[in-house]
């Protein structure tokens, strides 16, 4: 029997906007609402495979070529838990006929999106979108380096029933109106449209199980998560488990789950039931500020936390979140303070400004949230959560640095705090902050100790600021981003990882003379899985002095009429990495160089990614000079002598041109060609070496660098960066 669709209106959620409510209500016209925001809509206990089973319809009809308003300013301010507890109340109501078995179909779906950082906060939340035949998406406000949301089209049967699609700047965001010709899943637009906006960013592992709400803040940007309802089973997902490490939400805050027996009833008045594993012992640890034993009925054999998001792996086939199979190797603690991880794609460097205009901002605390404010202005809002979007990094570039307020001052919001100076320390913002035992237990050694160094004095230095933004990304982005969190979790729950990615150095020289110092360069990297592979150009491996390295080497000989391209293209060849680094036989590398491309890649997306030459070490002058070149933006070039490829970018791309000269603009004129992105990240790791040009395949004269510089220096001089720059320093000058 064959049912027939009735349309129902239209239903209207939102994401983010719970600092700046009134914002929502400028956003569109035409709209009566009801708004119910996404977070609250309830993950149906029904299977999760209908990705519309928990959605509302309003009342309000919206004509075809008409526009969507919201609820008046200030709507969301009032009484927002009756507010909530009515979305909640409609979103049941409406389930059976919502869900893609039952016969009501939504006519217009729109989704309001306070930032990018947002919409990809609602990109796993996608399955509680219902299916529609319009889809409006409002992006209220984007940073001035985002693309546009045109989609990212998978195969599927979304996009065929596509009749018309619009997309329109309004004012600082943007607006995307898709009409299909038959009802189609709102939640697989949404995350395609995330996808192209942010160029798709590699999948985060484990797979993960959400049960909505808070947990969403934890894969933002995935649409391959599986949600299920508070307290119940996660589903299966095509005769496999539904994941292999699922959250549990109680309150807000997240913390790895102990292994429990019996059913245990956590925080949130949620009831789940697992196995305990033999030989596992469990113990908890509370979070800074925060005392909360489990009753020993609970049945759980260690503390947990008030507010917290229990995770673990899955045993096979339907089994509740947060238990511990037998034999996993996962002691079922509940982590320390466990910060929200940070969605690298758009809490990053970019668009970090070398010279600010403005001073020191203050993070000061309200009942509300939290405001950043440079004298009587206030920068940004941001909730009380402590969640920062890219919205608010892009309004804080041209600020020195931020000073966040003591354990005095905190008013017992440690963490959210902590949230917001990882956030800003991920973004390159300098932070200012006074010790914390506890906040800096939060952040972790590495950020806590990166943060010592920050002093005003120090902001003061444009150079000294960014040494000092660079490793605070650094220390904020490898311990709490996204990728590094999950694979932490991963470990700790006894689950297997992926190897990290592995480079391939791609190292071809003319001159014997300068192998030694070459493979020393890459000799020191630190923090990256790399390979060397070593193309003697027009000599053999006799003739030169290949030193030992812990580096596993390979050797290429080629004959000097053969293309330096060729040269490349045949060194590519043998090489087994997933990424090609190409560097130069005679510049100097910092210990973190391969490092910093491999973060870069991560958070931008990018196919190819490489310094800038900023600093160049004029050999016949004996000057050190420092350029003026933009940082931290997509762009169509970077050093040559830095360029780190993607393999699947790189033949694409179709390799190296089997040429003499100008191989490296080649490269990346052909990876544009082909669709692919190129990011320039900081140049501080890397110092050109210009000889004279006679010899060099880039023909420069010494001269031109003259032209145009924004320091320099006598003699050759590196930057704290750099590190072991004396030694070098004597061998130059002898």
């Amino acid at each position: 029997m064959t049912r027939t669709a009735t349309t129902r209106s239209a239903w209207g959620t939102w994401i983010g906007f719970e600092s700046c409510p009134t914002l929502l209500g400028r956003l569109v016209e035409g709209f009566a609402g009801p708004w119910i925001p996404l977070e609250d809509v309830p993950v149906p206990v029904a299977s999760v495979a209908s990705v519309a089973s928990a959605v509302p319809a309003s009342d309000a009809d919206t004509a075809r070529d008409g526009t969507l308003d919201a609820a008046p300013d200030g709507a969301l301010d009032a009484a927002p838990d009756t507010t909530r507890d009515a979305a909640r109340d409609a979103a049941r109501n409406v389930t059976r006929d919502a869900a893609p078995g039952g016969t009501g179909a939504i006519g217009c779906v729109l989704l309001a999106a306070r930032s990018p950082a947002d919409l990809r906060r609602a990109v796993p939340l996608r399955g509680l979108l219902p299916t529609a035949t319009r889809v409006r998406i409002a992006v209220a406000d984007v940073p001035s380096w985002a693309a546009q949301p045109l989609p990212v089209a998978a195969p599927g049967a979304c996009w065929r029933h596509l009749t018309e699609m619009r997309v329109t700047r309004r004012g600082r965001g943007w607006h995307l109106d898709a009409a299909f010709s038959e009802p189609v899943p709102a939640g697989d637009v949404v995350a395609h449209v995330a996808n192209g906006l942010f160029g798709g960013c590699a999948a985060t592992t484990p797979v993960a199980g959400l049960e909505g709400g808070v947990t969403a803040d934890w894969r933002p940007g995935d649409p391959n998560v599986t949600l299920s309802p508070p307290g119940g089973p996660v589903p299966d997902r095509r005769d496999a488990p539904g994941c292999d490490l699922p959250l549990r939400q109680a309150n807000g805050s997240v913390v790895t789950g102990p292994a429990v027996t019996g059913p245990a009833v956590m925080s949130s008045g949620v009831t789940s039931s697992a196995a305990t594993s033999s030989g596992v012992t469990s113990s908890a640890a509370t979070s800074p500020g925060v005392t909360n034993s489990a009753p020993a009925a609970t049945g759980l054999t260690g503390s947990v936390l008030a507010g917290s998001v229990l995770a673990g792996p899955v045993l096979a086939g339907s089994v509740p979140a947060g238990s511990v199979p037998a034999g996993s190797g996962s002691t079922g603690s509940v982590a320390d303070g466990l910060l929200p991880p940070l969605d690298e794609a758009v809490i990053n460097p970019i668009g970090f400004r070398r010279n600010p205009a403005q001073g020191i901002a203050v993070l000061a605390v309200r009942r509300e949230g939290f405001v950043v404010a440079l004298g009587t202005d206030k920068l940004v809002r941001i909730p009380a959560s402590g969640r920062v979007t890219d919205v608010d990094i892009a309004r804080l570039r041209d600020v020195r640095g931020v000073e966040v307020p003591g354990p005095q001052a905190a008013e017992g919001r440690t963490g959210e705090i902590a949230r917001v100076v990882a956030a800003l320390s991920a973004a390159g913002i300098p932070v200012l902050a006074a010790p914390d035992p506890a906040r800096d237990r939060a952040l972790g050694t590495a950020l806590a100790t990166a943060l010592v160094a920050v002093t005003g004095e120090a902001l003061a230095s444009d150079l000294r600021r960014e040494e000092l933004s660079i490793r605070l990304r650094r220390a904020a982005l490898r311990e709490h981003g996204a990728a590094a969190r999950w694979r932490g979790l991963a470990l700790a729950a006894g689950l297997p990882v992926p190897p990290d990615p592995k480079v391939s150095i791609l190292l071809c020289t003319r001159r014997p003379e300068m192998v030694p110092f070459a493979v020393e360069q890459m000799e020191r990297q630190r923090g990256v899985s790399a390979e060397l592979i070593v193309g003697l150009h027009g000599f053999t491996a006799r003739e030169a002095a290949i030193p030992r390295t812990r580096l596993p080497l390979t050797v290429i000989e080629a004959p000097a009429t053969t293309p330096f391209g060729e040269v490349l293209n045949r060194m590519a060849a043998v090489a087994s990495g997933s990424c090609l680094a190409k560097v130069d036989d005679d510049d100097w590398y910092g210990p973190d160089h391969l490092a910093d491309l491999l973060l870069a890649r991560r958070y931008s997306g990018a196919d190819l990614v490489g310094s800038a030459a900023e600093f160049v070490y004029l050999e016949p002058l004996d000057v050190t000079i420092r350029r003026c070149i933009g940082t931290e933006r997509f762009v169509p070039l970077v050093a040559g002598g830095t360029m780190l490829v993607t393999r699947a970018a790189f033949e694409a791309a179709g390799g190296f041109r089997p040429l003499a000269r100008t191989v490296d603009g080649q490269l990346l004129q052909a990876v544009e060609a082909v669709g692919g992105r190129i990011y320039r990240t900081h140049g501080l790791g890397y110092v050109l070496r210009r000889r004279s040009a006679y010899g060099h395949t880039w023909r420069q004269p010494v001269q031109s660098f003259l032209a145009s510089f924004q320091e320099q220096w006598r003699g050759l001089v590196f930057n704290e960066l750099m590190e072991d720059g004396a030694r070098w320093r004597a061998e130059v000058t002898r």
